[in-house]
């Protein structure tokens, strides 16, 4: 998927000295999480580049937003450079009618998919269909959207995850919190885990010709440190970590760079800094846990049976 344009260089912005920007154009993406944050931040360095963009958006009002700044900026052609595709994470019937209109909006054509979207809470909650929040919008709903969209995939699938997942700890017995006590570190690192582990085992089913690639993106100041419940508490936490944590488009970097570089297949891209924090984007390696391929297979067992995909 690589090339270059003469007149974008992507150096000042995502630390990719070595690397000429790529040419997008004839590329159709499937964006989820493009309505801010780091997906906004793909999703116009994406249009940027010539690719043609199909943004699933929970808020159509934000998503209207961002879908206006990106055809003023994109270098696409041809009709709708841009749609948008109303999905909510959190109901799975919505990602499951999210799947057939995104279908037919590509009609013939294929596509690459990129899942930015993700979320955090303050106390335990759950989805329509009654699994843990975080565990339900993070791991579940983007498993059922890619699988069923795995048909029209071009050449690669990108799945960001979080570097959090190494704390994580599977209970297939409790994956819920429904019995053992919440916190939202405890439900945050599971549910990355839990994606990481999918992503291990959905990496050796690719269909021929394309690959899976996972991203961390590092420490950003995004919507999702508003996370406490306090509006002040909050606040001070977004100024804390303004300094010391990366713009949006400092992490899109990776996110970037797995969607659009060569590299070799299941490769986990993250920053070079300490603790992956912070840094260029490179690749990074995963906990143990991340690439027990037994626990994968039964940790995606149990995943398909929750969100309808096997019986």
């Amino acid at each position: 998927m690589s090339g270059s344009v003469e007149d974008e260089g992507p150096a000042t912005v995502l630390g990719w000295e070595h690397l000429t920007a790529p040419d997008l154009g004839g590329r159709t993406v499937v964006v989820t999480g493009a309505s801010d944050g780091i997906g906004r931040e793909v999703a116009l360095h994406l249009a940027r580049w010539g690719a043609r963009l199909v943004l699933p958006v929970r808020t159509r009002g934000k998503g209207e937003v961002v879908r206006r700044r990106l055809l003023r900026e994109t270098r696409a052609t041809g009709p709708d450079p841009v749609r948008l595709v109303e999905m909510d994470l959190a109901d799975l019937g919505s990602v499951r009618r999210a799947v057939v209109a995104i279908q037919e909006v590509l009609g013939e054509s294929s596509a690459d998919l990129v899942n930015v979207a993700g979320v955090v809470s303050p106390r335990r909650r759950e989805t329509a269909d009654g699994a843990e929040l975080l565990l339900g919008v993070n791991a579940l709903a983007p498993m059922l959207l890619v699988e069923s969209l795995l048909p029209v995939v071009r050449d690669r699938v990108v799945l960001v995850t979080s570097h959090a997942h190494t704390a994580g700890r599977i209970d297939l017995d409790d994956m819920h919190f429904r019995r053992t006590r919440w916190t939202l570190p405890r439900a945050y690192s599971r549910a990355k885990l839990t994606a990481m582990l999918w992503g291990l085992d959905l990496g050796s089913r690719m269909p021929s010709g394309s690959d899976l690639q996972l991203a961390h993106p590092g420490w950003v100041v995004t919507n999702l440190q508003n996370a406490s419940g306090s509006a002040l508490l909050d606040r001070a936490v977004t100024a804390a970590s303004r300094p010391l944590a990366m713009t949006a488009t400092q992490g899109a970097a990776a996110v970037l760079l797995a969607l659009t570089q060569p590299l070799p297949p299941g490769s986990y891209v993250g920053p070079d800094g300490w603790q992956h924090l912070r840094g260029r984007p490179t690749l990074i390696p995963r906990s143990p846990a991340a690439l027990d391929r037994d626990l994968a297979a039964r940790t995606v067992a149990w995943m398909r049976r929750e969100v309808g995909l096997d019986p």
